[in-house]
Parts: structure tokens; sequence; C-alpha cells
């Protein structure tokens, strides 16, 4: 059995967020995809499609999650 004393679990949270950084190209792209109606896009030079777009939902879900502030649009997009 695990134990997890409650002052760790701030330090656990801040361990498991994505970087700010992280989060805005994923915004990004996710509001560019759908744009395009989840068909592929190019961004930065590099191709996306549905495969990469499942990557980069599951880490704005993470952001939500531990309480990074997501862009406004993501916001009322996706979790509204």
């Amino acid at each position: 059995m695990w134990s997890i004393y409650p002052t760790q679990v701030q330090a656990i949270i801040d361990a498991m967020a994505p970087d700010y950084s992280e989060v805005q190209v994923a915004s990004d792209i996710l509001l560019k995809a759908q744009d395009a109606d989840w068909g592929p896009i190019q961004h930065d030079g590099e191709l996306h499609d549905r495969a990469t777009y499942r990557y980069f939902w599951e880490l704005v879900q993470k952001a939500k999650v531990t309480g990074l502030k997501l862009p406004e649009e993501v916001l009322k997009r996706f979790f509204s």
C-alpha cells in the first residue's frame, strides 16, 4: 500500500503538469485542427493529424486537471 503525506501532493501535481509552452503549442494545434474539421494541418512546418491530435488533447486535459491556465479560446471551445 502506498501513502502520500499531504504536503507532498502539490509537489506531485507540479511534477506531473506539462510545461506551459507545450500547452500553448497544443492549444494552437487543436484550435487550428478544429477549424479544419479535424483534417490534417500544418503547424510550424510539421504535419499533424488525428494521431497527434490525441496526444495534444491529452496534454491539454492534463494541463487543465493540474490547474495550469488555459487560453480562453480553448476553454470556450473544449470545456464549456
